[in-house]
């Protein structure tokens, strides 16, 4: 955002003619298009001054974009996310109202239905010592990596009979 909106609220987003309970519009930027319309780019730092990349394309996605999403609006309520998503969302957007304009990526707004199925991508980068040893502490990791440890009894202490 530029310098004179940045403590600004979301200029008003005029509403369809019509409520829709399950509706969501997502408030980001669209990050595809620098070679294709169904490919973006993320940059890697390596270390030192040096960068690579990492190229996402979308395949038999028809009016399919990869967006970078800041916050969204669900039911008239408006939700800044901690960490902005690398999400697939449907359909070009629409432009966001205003002079929010961050490094020449104009913001949009798109308008879901809430049981859209969608895909998220997510990019780490940092240490080893925290994308492996810290995020594998226990406490951090997923339920299901647990080992889970079984055992059969029987009366005679025999499963054999």
């Amino acid at each position: 955002m530029s310098d004179e909106n940045s403590n600004d609220q979301l200029p008003m987003i005029q509403p369809d003619p019509y409520y829709d309970p399950a509706e969501i519009i997502l408030v980001g930027m669209n990050i595809s298009g620098i070679k294709s319309s169904s490919a973006a780019d993320v940059k890697i730092d390596t270390g030192g001054n040096d960068f690579s990349r990492i190229s996402i394309q979308l395949v038999f996605a028809p009016n399919r974009q990869i967006a970078l999403i800041k916050s969204y609006i669900y039911e008239g309520n408006h939700y800044e996310l901690a960490k902005p998503k690398l999400m697939v969302v449907s359909g070009e957007g629409e432009d966001l109202p205003g002079n929010y304009v961050p490094k020449d990526r104009p913001m949009k707004f798109w308008r879901m239905n809430k049981l859209t199925r969608t895909t998220e991508i997510s990019v780490e980068d940092g240490l080893l010592e925290t994308l492996i040893l810290e995020a594998n502490l226990p406490g951090r990791r997923s339920p299901n990596s647990y080992a889970a440890n079984m055992q059969m009894a029987h009366r005679s202490g025999r499963l054999n009979s």
